[in-house]
């Protein structure tokens, strides 16, 4: 009924009308139900009633004026010209690359926001300040030297200490051991004509290059054996890597007596297999003496070129192994094209380090065969030991261990440039 009522209404809310319409419902009910009783409402005054804005009815343009005058001619308003409007230049790449420099260096631009304050500016930086800044990072820079330097004056004192001595030393001649005489570089010109330097010199090349041979290979094929191990590798790894921890002094007088042309091991075990009595002179042969001597080298060295290798293929994903096996590719096909490929610089370090040190063997040639027999295990450690304490040529001595050590620091400086170039 309230709903009928205000739809009849309108926007009409007098006191009169309102009044009228509410009898008129109320009688009608009351022919309906007559114990619906008449109620009369006491509407407010007309000065306190709130009148509800009704949004009025968007009307309809009338039509143009030149319309409607028949035969009149269409006036056009004069054109008004509005300013031109420049458009940001766009920037170029340079210097968008240019813009971002800035940003990256000195910060965004300062953006004014109601919503957020302005970010404060760095205060100007005088030279005193620069020398602070620059003083504090200098001392937290050395923080860490200042930890090793203990350890750094020792390595100093035991290594350049001794070769600066030593190039001292060669520029001297000694004709007892407290009188010297100044001579400059002679004992350097010396070694271009000593057919006993250069006999020592190749000698030491073909011991390095057995060693690099054996040394490199050997341990690599070990390696892969290992590796394909599923119980055990751990064994084997420390089983290869003792003969690296036994010292060089009783590993070499061990492997004299195995040598031994009478009654050593070896020559016993191959008496075991063949008929007759075995008696090969492994160090008192000239053609096998230097080859044994290397046997024992890399014997040695063998442990610690293995866990170099077996390293480098614990890095080689396991997939690509899994998707050969799956392509068909036999044991030869995996070495050549995933692993060696892999361990190409793996390889290239366990090389270099073969070389210096099949370069610098002492102490099994020493032993073993003190450079014999008739020189044919003479190398360059042990010819430098002999000239200078043997035949007291101290001078000598240290020019030719000066020029071998400038030898060894350049095949490391090209070997460097080399690996570095292979990126």
């Amino acid at each position: 009924m309230a709903d009928n009522l205000f739809n009849r209404v309108g926007n009409d809310l007098s006191e009169n009308a309102i009044t009228g319409m509410l009898d008129e419902a109320i009688k009608g009910h009351k022919k309906e139900d007559e114990a619906l009783p008449i109620i009369k409402m006491k509407l407010p005054s007309a000065e306190s009633t709130v009148k509800i804005p009704v949004k009025a009815e968007k009307k309809k343009p009338a039509d143009s004026i030149f319309k409607a005058i028949g035969g009149a001619e269409e006036i056009k308003a004069p054109a008004v010209q509005m300013p031109a409007i420049k458009l940001p230049d766009t920037l170029t790449a340079s210097q968008q690359m240019r813009k971002r420099y800035r940003y990256r260096r000195y910060g965004m631009p300062i953006r004014m926001s109601t919503f957020k304050r302005p970010v404060t500016p760095m205060p100007e930086i005088t030279v005193k300040d620069r020398k602070k800044i620059k003083f504090h990072k200098f001392m937290k820079s050395i923080l860490g030297f200042e930890l090793l330097l203990p350890a750094v004056l020792v390595f100093l004192f035991f290594s350049w200490f001794p070769i600066i001595k030593t190039f001292a030393i060669s520029l001297r001649s000694f004709d007892t051991i407290n009188s010297s005489v100044f001579v400059g570089f002679d004992n350097f010109a010396r070694i271009i004509g000593d057919a006993k330097f250069w006999e020592a010199f190749m000698h030491s090349i073909t011991l390095s290059g057995i060693v690099v041979l054996l040394g490199t290979w050997l341990p690599f094929v070990l390696a892969l054996y290992v590796y394909e191990m599923r119980k055990g590798a751990g064994l084997m790894k420390i089983l290869f890597f003792i003969p690296f921890l036994t010292p060089a002094v009783p590993a070499a007088i061990l492997w004299k007596w195995m040598y031994n042309q009478g009654f050593g091991l070896i020559n016993s075990v191959l008496s075991f297999f063949t008929p007759g009595q075995v008696n090969i002179g492994w160090l008192t042969d000239p053609n096998l003496a230097l080859f044994s001597i290397a046997i024992v080298f890399v014997w040695k060295n063998t442990g610690w070129a293995l866990l170099i290798y077996m390293a480098g293929l614990q890095n080689i994903p396991r997939n690509l192994f899994e998707d050969a096996s799956l392509s068909g590719a036999s044991v030869g096909t995996k070495i050549k094209e995933i692993i060696l490929p892999a361990l190409k610089p793996v390889i290239m370090a366990v090389v270099f380090i073969q070389i210096i040190s099949g370069m610098q063997v002492f102490t099994e040639v020493y032993i073993m065969t003190n450079g014999g027999p008739q020189g044919s295990s003479e190398v360059i450690a042990t010819y430098i030991y002999k000239k200078a304490f043997l035949y007291m040529d101290i001078g000598y001595a240290s020019g030719v261990a000066v020029f071998f050590l400038l030898l060894l620091v350049s095949f490391s400086l090209v070997k460097l440039k080399i690996a570095g170039k292979r990126g």
